[in-house]
């Protein structure tokens, strides 16, 4: 079947096993040394946090502009194709979507390519990621898809928090120094991201501290009476995300929720026992019956 539009995103959206007619995902990279994995194909998201666990780091790649060209070249839109990616300061996949957009159109194909920075990463890129393929799944035109995804940019709030700040301090977006600190401290700080920027939003010790601080940001910067698409996300701490959305359905009216383990590429740079959870305003047909 031929939509009007099709969605492309990379593997970090962490979509549903069933995945959704009309999107195509293109695979992110994690390397070990010389062994070169594609997400969700040549490994899983268990497998890898249990080689993090054992001790072995791993680099990044991110696709590049002939596998989006291929992408787009296989999707089976009529006339547009909505590109989504993380934000440009994070990665160099926008870059690369761009890039491959000018090459189709060069290529002769008529179809119009829109790259869109989603301005979110993780569990909040996820959750843009699908209320997009939805409205893709169901026919809906580019103009339509295209609101909905800058409706959703805006309303998506996301929260989380890391066991160690170890991996980001080798990946130098934290100095050693205050992640050395941190550790010996014992202390989780809860951050936000925000248009690809990180934001500590509290300072907490213990798991159950933390907990409660997850739902104090979800009290106050989230609305208590319309029901929220939630997210939640763990890289290899399934225990502590399962507490996590408990608590979180206590204080929250959730009409849809789902658990994800995050995806291996941000996985590398987050280190195991992150947890944490994305969160937004259900909007038109997605408040009805859950597919």
């Amino acid at each position: 079947m031929t939509r009007p539009c099709a969605l492309v995103v990379d593997s970090g959206a962490v979509l549903p096993e069933a995945a959704h007619p009309g999107t195509t995902v293109v695979p992110l990279r994690i390397v070990f040394g010389g062994e070169v994995l594609r997400d969700g194909i040549d490994i899983t998201a268990e497998s890898f946090y249990a080689r993090l666990e054992a001790g072995e780091v791993p680099t990044t790649s991110t696709p590049s502009p002939g596998e989006y060209l291929e992408a787009f070249r296989d999707c089976d839109a009529r006339s547009d194709i909505v590109c989504l990616t993380i934000p440009h300061k994070l990665s160099a996949m926008h870059e690369s979507a761009t890039l491959a957009s000018r090459l189709l159109a060069d290529s002769g194909d008529e179809r119009r390519v829109h790259v869109v920075d989603t301005g979110n990463a993780a569990a909040g890129f996820g959750l843009v990621a699908r209320a997009a393929a939805e409205m893709c799944a169901a026919g809906a035109p580019a103009e339509e898809v295209l609101r909905r995804i800058d409706q959703a940019r805006d309303d998506v709030r996301m929260y989380g928090t890391l066991r160690t700040l170890t991996y980001l301090a080798r990946s130098g977006r934290v100095p050693a120094l205050v992640a050395g600190v941190t550790n010996l401290l014992g202390v989780h700080p809860i951050f936000e991201l925000v248009r690809g920027e990180a934001r500590r939003d509290a300072l907490v010790r213990g798991e159950k501290r933390t907990v409660r601080a997850f739902q104090k940001c979800a009290q106050e910067n989230l609305p208590a009476d319309t029901p929220l698409w939630l997210l939640v996300f763990h890289s290899g701490a399934p225990g502590p995300a399962a507490e996590l959305r408990d608590a979180l359905h206590q204080v929250l009216a959730v009409g849809r929720s789902e658990t994800i383990s995050l995806s291996p590429v941000m996985g590398a740079y987050t280190g195991p026992g992150m947890t944490g959870f994305a969160a937004m305003p259900l909007r038109g047909d997605e408040l009805g019956e859950v597919p």
